[in-house]
């Protein structure tokens, strides 16, 4: 989770349907923070039934099943990296509470650079009042991960050989995350 600036808030509607939005957030221990636009049904769901799912992944690299058996079309893959959190959510659409979330989220991703404080105004406030911000407490935690630790040394070296040699955007971090999994 430390690697990644956004997820996915995934929260059940009324008819029991996910609704999904991808935003950034910010995690202090057990709490993460997300700000959202109130139109968002994701943000209705949210708010409607206070439960949802916080959803950080990294998906690598596809390998074919050939990089491990000729024959076996089982070995065929994805490599990820993935943590979902259950939370409880405490909302809020308060101008003052949006505001304080959107200080504390340029203060993480921006803190280098400078800005008018978010404030309620002249600048900010239309915007602030579009915008809700969420509290969400976890509640449990599911990590998947799916990075080659089940291949032997001799597979594991063909499939980073054949990751080197394709080339493909994500396939040098797929490496790099399958051999810190191995050294493990």
């Amino acid at each position: 989770m430390r690697t990644q600036f956004c997820g996915r808030l995934i929260a059940a509607d009324a008819d029991g349907f996910p609704c999904a939005s991808i935003l950034p957030f910010l995690r202090e221990g057990e709490r993460i923070e997300v700000h959202m636009v109130q139109a968002d049904p994701t943000f209705a769901a949210l708010r409607a039934r206070g439960r949802g799912a916080f959803l950080c992944d990294e998906a690598l690299a596809f390998t074919p099943h050939d990089v491990v058996s000729e024959l076996d079309g089982g070995f065929a893959t994805l490599h990820f990296r993935a943590v979902l959190f259950r939370v409880e959510a405490e909302v809020s659409t308060e101008p003052a509470d949006v505001a304080a979330a959107l200080e504390r989220l340029l203060q993480a991703y921006e803190g280098q650079l400078t800005w008018k404080p978010v404030a309620d105004g002249p600048l900010y406030g239309d915007r602030l009042r579009r915008l809700a911000v969420a509290q969400m407490r976890v509640m449990g935690v599911e990590a998947k991960f799916k990075v080659a630790q089940n291949r032997t040394p001799p597979q594991r070296e063909r499939l980073l050989a054949f990751l080197r040699e394709r080339g493909l955007p994500g396939d040098a971090l797929a490496a790099e995350r399958i051999r810190a999994a191995a050294e493990e």
